[in-house]
């Protein structure tokens, strides 16, 4: 029985060291993706997984909020296009509150996104899973005060 008892307690502290290792790399590739992002690199896409879900939610002017689902290849498209603009401005985001949770095979990070210029901050996640070795972002959703995802089509 104490054979048992203590195979089960390894256990147990396998599985919480392997789920600590794995919250480090996602905060690592989340840092690294940052990086990148707020350096308008071309490699963002890699951070995706093939077709991963991009979600806005729109806090609409007159109240409310609104779920915009973006198609991954569109989201592509206008990250490519968008990006001499941010960088001309010098657009960057901040992410503060960060923490990492077990969501059933993937992780979730949350956060609260602080844009450019912004005095509050507004909430974020990614849903982390893992492909062969890497890390990669199966899921973003991001509030946003801007108004033409609106008109998403």
């Amino acid at each position: 029985m104490k054979k048992i008892l203590i195979s089960l307690l390894s256990l147990c502290l396998f599985a919480l060291s392997a789920q600590a290792d794995d919250t480090a790399d996602i905060k690592s590739v989340f840092n690294s993706y940052v990086n990148d992002a707020n350096n308008y690199s071309t490699n963002l896409p890699d951070y995706y997984i093939k077709y991963a879900k991009i979600v806005r939610v729109v806090n609409k002017k007159q109240g409310g909020q609104k779920v915009i689902i973006i198609p991954f290849d569109r989201y592509l498209k206008e990250l490519n296009g968008h990006s001499a603009l941010a960088k001309a401005v010098r657009y960057k985001n901040n992410y503060v509150n960060i923490k990492v949770t077990k969501h059933g095979e993937n992780y979730k990070l949350s956060a609260t996104r602080v844009p450019r210029n912004d005095k509050y901050g507004l909430p974020c996640y990614f849903i982390f899973t893992k492909q062969g070795d890497k890390w990669k972002i199966k899921e973003e959703s991001m509030t946003t005060n801007v108004q033409a995802f609106l008109s998403a089509k």
